[in-house]
């Protein structure tokens, strides 16, 4: 349940009165939002929620670490879809400073904040969905770098990200683990269906 919102330097601080503390264990911080948030929620208490609310739904978001201070943003072109892959095991694994801080001080240990909801999946243009994204990059970039736990300052940097034509150079021949290796007429099989889909 929000109390009241207190503008301080354009971030805002939201006051919240919960009976259930966040964490077991420790003090949190004031999370600090860099505009006033659409929907503010408790990751592990509002899961279900959050899948809900979010679901076909073009959105800005922001991760704060309620130990640290530390920020992420990001966008998700389908909200429901995008918020919840931050609790799938093969997802967390992925190194990057995100899930390293997920995994490391667990999701009790994070405020969720829906910055903009920008309407119905395809309702707007990914090219959109990306600058607004930037306009909170260059935000959260001037405001502390040391705060921020995007890994770019530049919106979608690994979305489509294109391999240099030299790596599979360098994977061809005997650097390849696979070359020269004796195949099971199972395997090929397997293989040929896989690719033939």
């Amino acid at each position: 349940m929000l109390d009241f919102n207190v503008e301080f330097n354009n971030l805002y601080f939201i006051e919240t009165l919960i009976l259930l503390p966040l964490k077991p264990y420790g003090p949190h911080i004031l999370p600090k939002f860099l505009t006033k948030p659409v929907r503010v929620y408790t990751p592990n208490l509002d899961r279900n929620v959050i899948g809900k609310e979010n679901k076909g739904c073009t959105i800005i978001y922001q991760w704060v670490n309620l130990i640290n201070g530390k920020m992420y943003i990001g966008s998700g072109w389908n909200g429901s879809v995008r918020l919840l892959s931050y609790w799938t095991p093969s997802t967390l694994k992925r190194n990057f400073p995100i899930y390293n801080n997920l995994l490391y001080y667990t999701h009790n240990n994070f405020a969720l904040a829906i910055l903009e909801n920008l309407g119905k999946t395809g309702s707007v243009t990914k090219e959109f969905m990306l600058s607004r994204e930037q306009y909170y990059l260059d935000i959260i970039f001037k405001y502390d770098k040391n705060m921020n736990m995007n890994n770019y300052p530049t919106a979608g940097t690994i979305l489509g990200f294109k391999h240099p034509p030299s790596l599979g150079l360098n994977r061809s021949g005997y650097l390849n683990p696979m070359s020269n290796k004796i195949f099971s007429p199972e395997f090929l099989a397997m293989h040929k269906k896989i690719n033939s889909e």
